[in-house]
């Protein structure tokens, strides 16, 4: 178990309001199996706690920088609050999640469990655990099934997300493919292979797929 070791687990929080995230270093920082401070670059952590009260596209986003600047590989997340609109759910787990607590049915002590669990790899004891086990299951898909053959876990691969993108920025199919430096057909077959495979309605209906499974 994580918490019997004699090397204490070291958690960077990233909260939303300076009185959340004080209360939590505060008293992680008093529990002899944790250290705990605010995220930088300059301390490795082994566990990010992330607390929010609605876990937002700029939440996902701050903690998309920190991924970014962790030199070795992605910090096992753990993400506390008090709501998480679906369409950020898969977004989230690319960026790390292995533990969802809801703010309001969590205590300090909650929180402690899930870190020591998320930094040791192991698995959830409590009713929170077929959430975890979910979490889990996706990531199996994604690295199994999806990263393989180049795709991410809405389902497309990089190449669908950028014309995705640009067309959610209100670019033509002409200027997509002039910035791309592909030919119109090859930009309107992107587009249908993606309407098509994911059983969408049309293109609108894909950069909106796009939006909300928070690929771009």
């Amino acid at each position: 178990m994580p918490g019997k070791s004699a090397k204490p687990v070291t958690v960077a929080v990233l909260a939303n309001d300076p009185v959340t995230g004080e209360g939590a270093v505060s008293w992680l920082s008093m529990c002899k199996d944790v250290t705990a401070s605010y995220w930088t670059w300059r301390h490795p952590a082994d566990v990010l706690l992330v607390l929010a009260t609605e876990v937002t596209g700029d939440t996902l986003s701050r903690v998309e920088r920190v991924q970014h600047e962790t030199p070795d590989s992605t910090l096992p997340m753990v993400l506390v609050a008090h709501e998480f609109p679906d369409h950020h759910v898969l977004r989230a787990i690319d960026l790390g999640l292995v533990s969802f607590l809801h703010r309001q049915e969590s205590g300090f002590e909650e929180i402690k469990r899930a870190v020591l669990e998320a930094a040791g790899g192991e698995g959830h004891e409590s009713p929170s655990g077929v959430q975890q086990s979910l979490i889990a299951h996706i990531k199996a898909i994604r690295d199994n099934a999806l990263v393989p053959h180049g795709l991410n876990i809405a389902g497309l691969s990089d190449r669908e997300v950028e014309v995705l993108r640009l067309l959610a920025e209100g670019l033509s199919t002409k200027h997509i493919a002039a910035k791309l430096s592909y030919s119109e057909r090859t930009v309107k077959s992107i587009v249908h292979d993606v309407v098509t495979r994911l059983n969408l309605r049309n293109r609108t209906h894909a950069v909106v797929y796009a939006l909300r499974t928070g690929v771009i």
